[in-house]
């Protein structure tokens, strides 16, 4: 069957052979299991990309596939419970509700209409879950034929080959309907988009599930009135204390947007969202059926015809941190080193895809195979950076034997602007760890905006001494470690925010440091996301920190500098990076070699790797950056349900276990720098290549 899954991965991806395996259920669940298997890497890289500033595309959405395939879930779901969780993970799946947006949108219609004349067409009488299509389409055209009912919920139908599931359908007075696309963002439009009755563009992939849904529902013999979409307001805070909102917040909560009046007939349906604000302008008019939902429709039947299709290669390939499906296009190869998928473009894996896709249309999947100049890969960037492509290309052609390439002036050019400045006291090795949800869960802040609850930050003292560091105790040596998490048992819905900046304060104050001073550096890695998180703080509470506060959260900001420009400068490359920059790259690569290894086993009184290992075992739970945001927002819903005493895991020791990875990051940055440093110095000898 041609589900909205399957046009949206279409639409968005282009890639025929996604297509063809989403088509057939047997192919499907591979994919399903597939996508599965690869999640916690999926994860790992797309954290990665995030940390490097790209913005990672969205892997297989499993929960959204099985929405469409309710037949497949016991399939998926006994094979999903033969890859175990720890503690951690089972307590996130309890509490992370990916569902929620969805409830709260009934509740809202169900305040409006009554909830006795509001059906869900995905459950049985009892609310369990149905399971098998045929019984999905039965409760939804019962509830099509009863007049009595006026809001349905996810009401599946099926016309032909196509299956289509609205998540709102309002029967109106004369009959007819109006279809209501729930989206749990308020990201739906574009806002530079300048289509005569819209504000502004809609994203492609919401256009073309919109358009299904009309296409299936109509032909289905239904007369659609309206289309429209719902997602949340940006702007909404929570009044009440009440999770997950209280019902008289809705209104504040969701905007619904009438998207097009489908009465008025001067102008159709299709015309009217293929205009050429969705066609590329300088495609052929004979072409341009592609683009219309029919020509979509047409496009998968086709696909569904073959008996078996190769894969095509497409730039989106080329695109996005990871694909999950990658080695089944291109084999076991595309997961390797030397693969033309991982030619950086230094943020992402892919290089500048557009040249990704002509080495693969060259026949060039290796990146020993390309010569550089060919390709428009020189030393140098247009911005005068030494390209990490170009020191990538050599070392997998054999060029380069050395394990580094380094700039010593580049070096010295960052290190004395940045680090031994006599300006410079003090160096503060700094980590935030945040969390957004779909709906607010403190005060003063609004829907999906980011949360800080938790930093960890290790202060340095001009000639300090890691030979004299105690790591478990925080101490020593001139080095001592600060953290803060807040409590969500203790702070309840009051932002913690305020608390975290004002701890920071007052524990720069207990070692000597001015807060409001210039003499120390904050060092991050890859400041964008915390510079925006300070910028945040001073844009939201205004009007209610202390003037004080504001004016150390500005300071502290202006004294931040990026432990990444060491990278991305071309300053200093390894081999072993394979294109990577971002701290879970850079950290332990360093820490691995055997020069590092040997010199700060040498001078350190602990553990050198267990120090930097984020060690995934039974001890330690928290092994990742995408479960330490999780769980905190997991132990916020616990919280506001009052069952913080219900679980056996504790809410401390769980903060503890989030305090422990945070501690890793920070730490992981100042041994990156003492690591540059000591081999600035002489003192740390690296298989490295001056150029």
């Amino acid at each position: 069957m041609i589900t909205k899954t399957v046009v949206k991965d279409y639409v968005s991806k282009r890639c025929p052979y996604l297509a063809y395996m989403e088509l057939e259920d047997k192919t499907l669940v591979q994919l399903l299991e597939q996508s599965i298997e690869n999640r916690e890497k999926y994860q790992e890289l797309a954290a990665m990309a995030q940390e490097e500033g790209e913005e990672p595309e969205q892997g297989f959405d499993l929960a959204e596939v099985l929405r469409d395939y309710p037949h497949l879930k016991k399939e998926i779901k006994k094979f999903e419970r033969s890859k175990p969780k720890n503690a951690v993970e089972q307590l996130i799946e309890k509490y992370n509700d990916d569902q929620i947006v969805s409830k709260l949108s009934r509740t809202y219609f169900e305040k409006i209409y009554g909830k006795e004349n509001c059906l869900r067409c995905d459950v049985d009488a009892e609310g369990k879950d149905l399971i098998g299509d045929y019984a999905f389409v039965a409760v939804s055209q019962k509830a099509l034929a009863d007049k009595s009912i006026k809001v349905l919920f996810e009401p599946q139908i099926e016309y032909k080959d196509l299956r289509a599931r609205a998540d709102v359908l309002i029967r109106n007075d004369d009959g007819s309907f109006n279809i209501i696309e729930v989206k749990g963002t308020n990201t739906v439009f574009v806002e530079d988009g300048k289509n005569p009755g819209f504000d502004s563009k809609i994203k492609d992939k919401y256009l073309y599930d919109l358009l299904f849904q009309y296409y299936v529902y109509s032909h289905a013999g239904l007369k659609i009135n309206s289309l429209a979409f719902m997602y949340t307001n940006r702007d909404f805070h929570i009044k009440k204390h009440t999770y997950p909102t209280a019902t008289e917040e809705l209104n504040d909560l969701f905007i619904l947007k009438d998207s097009i009046n489908l009465v008025d007939e001067y102008m159709s349906l299709i015309k009217y969202f293929d205009a050429d604000l969705y066609v590329p302008k300088k495609m052929e008019e004979d072409e341009k059926d592609e683009y219309l939902i029919e020509g979509i429709i047409s496009t998968l039947r086709d696909i569904a015809k073959e008996k078996g299709i190769k894969p095509h290669k497409e730039y989106r390939c080329c695109k996005g941190p990871y694909c999950p499906f990658i080695t089944m296009c291109f084999g076991e190869d595309a997961e390797k080193e030397n693969s033309v998928f991982k030619l950086t473009r230094w943020g992402s894996y892919g290089g500048n895809w557009r040249n990704t896709l002509r080495l693969l249309n060259d026949g060039i999947d290796k990146i020993s195979n390309v010569v550089p100049e060919a390709y428009g890969y020189s030393e140098f960037t247009k911005s005068g950076k030494r390209s990490n492509a170009y020191s990538q290309i050599k070392y997998q052609r054999g060029e380069i034997k050395e394990k580094y390439i380094v700039d010593m002036k580049k070096i010295e050019e960052i290190i004395k602007r940045d680090y031994l400045n006599d300006n410079v006291d003090y160096l503060l090795f700094f980590d935030f760890e945040s969390f957004q949800y779909p709906i607010p869960l403190v005060e003063n802040v609004c829907a999906w905006k980011q949360v800080v609850s938790q930093y960890s930050m290790h202060v340095v003292k001009k000639g300090y001494d890691l030979s004299k560091h105690n790591f478990e105790k925080g101490c020593g040596g001139d080095v001592t470690h600060f953290e803060y998490i807040a409590n969500p048992d203790v702070t309840g819905y009051t932002n913690p925010s305020i608390e975290l900046y004002q701890t920071l304060k007052d524990q720069l104050i207990s070692v000597g440091i001015d807060p409001y001073a210039s003499n120390y550096k904050v060092i991050v890695f890859n400041k964008s996301f915390e510079m925006t998180r300070m910028k945040e703080f001073g844009e939201d509470f205004l009007a209610i920190a202390d003037n004080e506060l504001l004016k150390f959260v500005a300071n502290f900001r202006e004294n931040v500098v990026d432990l990444l420009d060491f990278f991305t400068s071309g300053a200093l490359y390894c081999r072993d990076f394979n294109g990577r920059g971002s701290l879970k790259v850079v950290q332990p690569t360093l820490a691995a070699d055997e020069n590092v290894k040997e010199y700060y086993h040498k001078i350190l009184p602990f553990d050198f790797e267990y120090s930097l290992d984020y060690h995934k075992d039974e001890k330690c739970l928290v092994y990742n950056g995408g479960i330490c945001l999780d769980l905190y927002k997991s132990l916020l819903v616990r919280s506001h349900l009052g069952l913080s005493k219900s679980d056996k895991l504790t809410t401390e020791s769980l903060l503890a276990e989030a305090l422990a990875y945070c501690k890793i990051d920070s730490w992981g940055t100042v041994i990156i720098y003492d690591v540059i440093k000591n081999f600035y110095l002489g003192k740390l000898k690296l298989d490295a290549k001056n150029i």
